[in-house]
């Protein structure tokens, strides 16, 4: 067993006893919670099948028949032909099923009220946004590219943050040692003291309120500026995050009328250098270097505007 699916599991036995669904009376009424589930599913469909429920709760047929079989019974549901297919039979809850699941949902939201009383607005939103994030990824595989916003106003923390994730990144992916996180404090430092915002800009991309990639673009004089800081989180890769701050970037150049915009990397950030290209920056100079722990070729790379 993995440490992922380890942690996954312990997560799954907190959660499950902590909203206490593991009872066989789902909030001390006669249903079981897949029961109550199935009246919410109804509910919130104007037109649905057996068919239809059997593939949205992933149920077996005949599990799910013996239970609309006692719904029928109890009167908490009526099964209408269908008027595309009369074959078809729609389910739909009776005046009794939507007052049953309606004084559920009210018991259901004070109990989860309950829950949560004793947290703070903040700690109410890190919870949501973190239920948001577990739903995106085991459901896409991947973050919904419409939760990532973008903005380019630096706010207090930013730039510490910035530095914190270039620190442990570029560990992580290039093994680089704590002198390459002393190297970016003294160039964010160096940027602070001359920052001017009609020539100077940080790109930062956020997800739940959190910066996960950035660029930046430092004017060098009037005619020149250099690229600095690009960087995306591997979790939030192939999203289109790194090609948009790339494009914003190279905009604002166009837009200040600089004629060159250069930028300072390694031959080992391969994904970048290979943005690099596709945006038009052309490779104009390399060195070999030894720093931060590792040999590598520090390359300088060029994109001139023509006029």
């Amino acid at each position: 067993m993995t440490s992922t699916t380890s942690k996954i599991r312990s997560f799954n036995r907190f959660y499950t006893a902590h909203l206490d669904i593991l009872s066989q009376h789902y909030l001390d009424s006669e249903y079981s919670l897949t029961e109550i589930r199935i009246l919410y599913e109804i509910s919130e469909s104007k037109t649905i099948t057996a068919q239809k429920i059997t593939e949205i709760l992933n149920l077996d047929k005949g599990y799910l028949s013996r239970i609309l079989k006692r719904f029928l019974k109890e009167n908490l549901i009526v099964k209408i032909a269908s008027e595309e297919d009369k074959r078809a039979l729609n389910i739909k809850l009776t005046d009794s099923g939507n007052e049953l699941l309606s004084v559920l949902n009210t018991k259901s939201e004070n109990k989860i009220e309950g829950k949560i009383e004793n947290l703070n607005s903040s700690q109410k939103e890190i919870l949501v946004d973190a239920m948001k994030t577990v739903r995106n990824l085991l459901t896409e595989n991947k973050i919904a590219r419409e939760a990532i916003t973008y903005r380019h106003e630096i706010t207090p923390g930013d730039v510490g943050y910035i530095i914190h994730l270039h620190g442990t990144i570029y560990c992580k992916e290039y093994n680089f040692s704590t002198d390459f996180e002393k190297y970016v404090i003294k160039t964010f430092y160096d940027f602070l003291e001359k920052y001017s915002p009609e020539n100077d800009r940080i790109w930062m991309a956020q997800y739940n309120n959190k910066i996960v990639g950035c660029v930046a673009i430092v004017h060098q004089s009037n005619e020149e500026a250099q690229l600095r800081w690009f960087l995306l989180d591997p979790a939030f890769r192939g999203l289109g995050i790194g090609k948009r701050l790339l494009t914003d970037a190279v905009d604002f150049c166009k837009e200040k009328n600089f004629k060159n915009v250069f930028l300072l990397t390694t031959n080992m950030q391969d994904k970048a250098l290979q943005m690099y290209k596709m945006m038009g920056f052309e490779l104009t100079k390399s060195e070999q270097v030894q720093e931060w722990g590792k040999t590598f070729y520090e390359e300088r790379y060029d994109l001139r505007f023509i006029e």
